[in-house]
């Protein structure tokens, strides 16, 4: 009689797809009476005030930093910033796919976090180091890359872990208008996924609504248009594409649902500001460069 083993015990983890990108981060010093106009972007925007004082105007009120502070901005928050004295930051903008962080993101909407928020006393330390960099690490290699990568989403989990709770309790948005959005948003990923692109539009009013209030039904629960939304997740599979050395550029460009390399050629340049072939020769000039650091 053969013997018997009890299956093994699988808990399942959640599948994690996630594009990020950081951009415009910086560390700056500026004197008393500096200023920087009125201006809004589509990117989250985080600011730690390193020293001094800085005040930004929104649009109805304005929010005041001291020392110690941390500034979170929401995407297309039109804003203009000022120094009364001589002041030192770090900054940061970044924008994400993951929809339900998103979401969470936007709920928590812009303002200040006082330097006493407990938080802080793990976002600050995070945020510092990213600034100051580390000397044993060449900036722009493979490792640097992930390092800040791993260092935002930490600063991402935090935000998260502290907020979740209370944000999702106050969201006051209807059912009908989440279930739309986050019907919409499948249908962008389903899409991408299988290569096509059918007008959004159409795709909304397939839902029951016009394409004017559909769109700013998705942008109410995620803080970016579906149009946005569609184009990073189109961004993100190209460069997973373009990672694979066994694919031609026209390969990729099929795959994506591009009628010509060309067309593609320029949507990805505007998403990312270099084209495919470019991003590609850095990717594989990152991996010969962090073979030769490591001595292989």
């Amino acid at each position: 009689m053969s013997e018997q083993f009890p299956l093994p015990m699988r808990q399942m983890q959640p599948e994690l797809r996630t594009a990020l990108m950081l951009t415009g981060a910086h560390t700056a010093r500026v004197p008393a009476g500096w200023s920087y106009p009125r201006h809004d972007h589509p990117y989250f925007e985080v600011g730690l005030l390193l020293q001094g004082e800085q005040h930004t105007r929104l649009t109805g009120r304005s929010l005041q930093q001291r020392e110690g502070d941390l500034l979170f901005i929401t995407p297309f928050e039109a804003h203009s910033s000022s120094t009364p004295v001589a002041s030192s930051f770090y900054c940061l903008h970044f924008d994400i796919d993951d929809l339900e962080l998103r979401r969470l993101l936007c709920l928590i909407g812009t303002r200040v976090f006082d330097s006493g928020d407990p938080m802080l006393e793990q976002i600050a330390p995070v945020l510092r180091r990213m600034g100051q960099g580390d000397a044993a690490v060449p900036a722009a290699s493979l490792a640097w890359r992930l390092e800040i990568s791993a260092s935002l989403f930490k600063l991402l989990a935090v935000l998260a872990a502290s907020h979740e709770q209370h944000v999702r309790a106050a969201a006051a948005l209807p059912q009908a208008a989440l279930q739309t959005a986050e019907r919409l948003a499948a249908w962008i990923e389903r899409e991408v996924d299988l290569g096509q692109e059918t007008s959004i539009a159409s795709a909304i009013r397939r839902l029951g609504y016009t394409p004017s209030y559909g769109n700013a039904l998705f942008r109410q629960v995620y803080g970016v248009s579906a149009q946005h939304h569609r184009s990073m997740r189109k961004l993100r599979r190209a460069r997973l594409l373009l990672l694979d050395a066994g694919l031609s550029i026209g390969q990729v460009s099929e795959r994506l649902g591009y009628s010509s390399v060309a067309h593609f050629s320029r949507q990805f340049k505007r998403w990312s500001g270099i084209s495919p072939q470019a991003f590609r020769q850095q990717a594989g000039a990152a991996e010969v460069a962090e073979a030769a650091a490591e001595g292989r």
